[in-house]
């Protein structure tokens, strides 16, 4: 879920939306407008949420603001490249983003350190990320097995430009010495190349991470890549911009003791897919109801 895919420390495209406005996606949560949330107008039940089309964090976005709305707050939902998200973050645009993965966006909290602090890690497991094949593909197990496919079928489906995984894929055919097409793409448009294939029982390589729902769906294996090119496991934490986080202390502590494990996250994004993103979360609210209550319990 490591967007890595989750951007190009290179901070390209922090421009492109300014102060986290043109070229982003705002959306209103429903239920939470000026005539329908409970005293709006007050700072302290206004929270703008920023995230990225990456699987757990759209479900890890949703989820609270579902569970805010249902404490009276106004919330905003931001769709932001990572670049401009910690920009946002840092200059108030963005209050809370949920996807930060470490190590890979330690440049980007270190940048914004001043006006940005963690709420926690989340994720109570490690990330991984790499290329990955379906487990019918017997004879292709490392990265470098990738050779052995025709030249038809030679290729990698990836994901955003720019993401920090698609440079590591790029460095993968380098050091592997692969004579291998990198598919710039999407996300979604990633997944749906995997569906398309896993189901026809074709070849197929993707660059994909965990946590990630796609691994309870479809028998699927990590590439083996003794060159380390794709690193060693990580973390996920939520980040938020240290003025919102001083004036908000209630909503700072439910999201401290946030947490869920592999199977929690896995759960909650296929009843997302199962349904609409807000009735999956709600379903998934009344499935683990204590769980939820731990987090706001004080």
């Amino acid at each position: 879920m490591k967007l890595s895919k989750r951007i190009s420390v290179a901070l390209v495209g922090t421009a492109l939306c300014g102060m986290v406005s043109a070229g982003c996606g705002t959306q209103h949560v429903p239920g939470t407008g000026p005539d329908e949330a409970v005293g709006v107008q007050q700072t302290d039940k206004n929270i703008t949420i920023g995230y990225i089309d990456w699987d757990e964090d759209v479900a890890t976005t949703y989820l609270w603001a579902q569970l805010l709305k249902q404490k009276g707050y106004h919330v905003t939902l931001k769709s932001v490249a990572l670049g401009p998200m910690f920009v946002g973050l840092s200059q108030g645009g963005v209050d809370v983003f949920f996807d930060s993965w470490l190590p890979e966006q330690t440049p980007y909290i270190k940048k914004y350190q001043d006006n940005v602090a963690t709420l926690g890690k989340w994720y109570k497991g490690q990330t991984t990320e790499g290329l990955v094949v379906p487990t019918y593909m017997k004879n292709v197990n490392s990265i470098a097995d990738l050779k052995k496919l025709p030249s038809q079928e030679n290729q990698i489906v990836g994901i955003d430009p720019g993401s920090v995984e698609m440079d590591l894929v790029k460095k993968a055919i380098s050091e592997y010495g692969l004579d291998t097409t990198l598919v710039s793409s999407s996300s979604p448009a990633m997944l749906s190349a995997l569906k398309k294939a896993y189901d026809a029982k074709q070849d197929i390589a993707v660059v994909l991470w965990s946590p990630h729902w796609a691994f309870a769906t479809y028998k699927l294996k990590y590439l083996a890549d003794p060159k380390g090119v794709f690193g060693k496991g990580g973390t996920i934490q939520a980040e938020a911009n240290k003025d919102w986080m001083s004036s908000h202390a209630q909503a700072v502590d439910w999201l401290k003791h946030f947490t869920l494990t592999q199977n929690q996250l896995g759960q909650l994004e296929n009843d997302i897919n199962a349904s609409t993103k807000e009735a999956g979360v709600k379903k998934w609210i009344q499935d683990n109801q204590a769980l939820v209550n731990s987090w706001l319990k004080s």
